[in-house]
């Protein structure tokens, strides 16, 4: 006895031959005494969610037997990943992106005056306003020198102002995105009648993420441009941010292989072969998110601020499977915010005392997509818990200097449909400051201390000196050193609250490390109206080194003028050489 089957399109069409499984033809013969014949049609095991889709077998040219039922319905079961696997951290991202901005913008002085950057450099138009951190000018010079030591080492930072405020970055191309995500702005009015005030500000952020669901695994980055305005009165401060989320990635499967061609597979052959040799499964993904995000904050007491967003969007993403087309779908993403700020002991004016500082917050993110004729619809959830405590105790020594020893500790926990762990972190340092021999020295560090995956580690150590005997007129000789180990060192709970997961941002812990000095002299120029001086730079790391050399001349903080030569140089590259000019003016 024999029989010929064939796999075909069902009507209404649901899986496509060539598409969702390989065509297959083939007869079949039964020896006397066989009565049962096992045959197969291979599939393509791609990454799509494409929800059940059906084909049907027919049986016809029998030879020995008459067919009874002559057609039979096989279904393909979806259990891929895409595109929900990809838009939940895009979404995720977004979100991040989104409260990181609004608490930042609650959290700003409501000065009058306009403040912002271009491409990384700082544009203040308030002479007054030109330093808000709290502290003598010798410590807030020492942070800048911070900022200038991680934005050695291929770090996206660059160097800021060094310990004498001539530190500059080494010469380097920058592309459109850098100089977007380098940029930010804010504008607040003066108070009206009724003793409040509107301001309008923007920012642009970009991360990345990996991610992994068993064989699968899938990367990606999201850029993020936010324009807002808020009003504050009184207690309250409400407000809105507009935001637009462009993401890029791609996404592979670690056991896929090539699509063969029809003549590759046996229907009559070792069960596995046909279905096997057929996986695949990696691709690019794109996808667009314009949302907008209401937001509110509550001043309850002297010392405790209370704020919430929620926002909502749409957009689209497009799935590229490497073997050719394109997948489409809209998206929706709502999310939803809350957190508390507190200060449990509020930190000396003067003098010696404690501070003790309580943080957290809650998020919530779902980004969904619509069934399509080539997807299925999608939900995914992600969940963010943090909280924190910053403490630190003022020791005021004779002579006008003082001693600062702080402690940071954070616990958060990320669960839903992408990453998920819990994990607690420690930071600390102590810091010594004396005016009179215009010195501050610091220790601090930073370590992931416990986390539900042993093998992740992270850590991060620094320290620094920093000589600067009069940085009132930055006359005279100055200099600064600075050895950072691993990750980043300080930053207080904004760093132990990082927005990547921590499955997403922990590294194995580096042995390298990097040095940065500089020097600097200061004199009186023009009648003493003005101040000059040289100043030189290096900066040491595993595989890079940089070198500066330059000149400023500056007023107070109305005009400044500077000239730098810089140089970098590294093993896998030939040395770079830059010149810039420098110019800023304040009224």
């Amino acid at each position: 006895v024999s029989v010929s089957y064939r796999a075909r399109e069902s009507n209404p069409v649901s899986a496509r031959q060539g598409e969702d499984y390989l065509r297959a033809e083939w007869t079949l013969r039964f020896a006397p005494g066989e009565t049962e014949k096992r045959f197969w049609v291979g599939i393509f095991n791609d990454s799509h969610d494409e929800g059940a889709e059906t084909f049907e077998v027919q049986l016809y040219n029998a030879k020995g037997a008459v067919i009874a039922d002559g057609v039979a319905i096989g279904t393909i079961v979806n259990d891929d990943p895409m595109p929900a696997a990809w838009l939940a951290r895009f979404g995720r991202t977004a979100a991040e992106h989104a409260l990181d901005g609004i608490a930042g913008r609650m959290a700003a002085p409501r000065t009058p005056g306009a403040q912002g950057a271009i491409a990384g450099q700082a544009l203040n138009f308030d002479a007054s306003a030109n330093d808000n951190r709290p502290g003598d000018g010798i410590a807030d010079r020492h942070a800048a020198l911070a900022g200038m030591a991680r934005g050695f080492g291929g770090h996206e930072e660059r160097f800021r102002n060094g310990a004498a405020g001539y530190g500059e970055a080494p010469h380097r191309s920058m592309t459109a995105r850098e100089l977007l995500l380098g940029s930010r702005f804010t504008a607040t009015g003066a108070k009206d009648g009724d003793g409040g005030s509107f301001a309008l500000w923007g920012r642009a952020a970009q991360s990345s993420f990996d991610g992994r669901e068993g064989t699968f695994s899938l990367d990606g980055e999201t850029t993020t441009a936010m324009l807002g305005a808020d009003y504050a009165r009184g207690k309250w401060l409400v407000g809105v941010a507009l935001m637009q989320s462009a993401g890029e990635g791609g996404y592979r499967d670690t056991k896929a292989t090539p699509r063969p061609s029809s003549q590759d597979c046996r229907p009559d052959g070792p069960a596995p072969l046909c279905r096997e040799a057929v996986r695949e499964g990696d691709g690019k993904v794109e996808a667009s998110l314009t949302a907008a995000v209401p937001y509110a904050a509550l001043q309850a007491t002297e010392r405790l601020r209370l704020w919430g967003a929620a926002g909502h969007g749409a957009g689209e993403v497009e799935l590229k499977p490497d073997t050719g087309g394109s997948l489409e779908t809209d998206v929706s993403w709502t999310m939803a915010a809350a957190g508390l700020r507190g200060d449990l002991l509020a930190p000396p004016a003067e003098g010696s005392g404690p501070s003790l500082a309580l943080t957290s917050d809650a998020l919530w993110a779902r980004t969904s997509s619509e069934k399509t004729g080539g997807l299925a619809a999608s939900d995914s959830d992600v969940t963010r818990l943090r909280l924190g405590l910053e403490g630190s105790w003022r020791i005021a020594l004779a002579g006008g200097g003082h001693l600062t020893p702080r402690v940071e500790i954070g616990a958060r926990h990320d669960d839903g449909d992408a990453e998920a762990g819990f994990g607690v972190e420690v930071g600390g340092g102590l810091a010594w400051s004396e005016p009179r021999l215009g010195l501050v020295l610091s220790v601090e560090g930073r370590v992931l201390l416990a986390h539900a995956s042993e093998d992740i580690e992270e850590r991060g150590f620094a320290a620094s000196v920093v000589f600067d005997p009069d940085p009132a007129t930055k006359r005279g000789p100055s200099f600064s050193l600075r050895r950072e180990a691993g990750g980043p060192a300080r930053g207080g709970l904004d760093a132990l609250f990082a927005p990547a997961p921590l499955e997403g941002r922990a590294a194995p812990v580096s042995g390298e490390g990097r040095w940065t000095a500089e020097a600097a002299y200061g004199f009186p120029a023009f009648g003493g109206r003005f101040t000059a001086g040289p100043h030189m730079g290096v900066g040491l790391a595993a595989d890079a080194r940089d070198y500066s050399l330059g000149w400023r001349l500056a007023h107070e903080a109305d005009l400044d003028l500077g000239l730098h030569a810089t140089r970098r140089e590294s093993a896998a590259a030939e040395p770079v050489h830059g010149v810039r000019f420098a110019f800023t003016a304040r009224w």
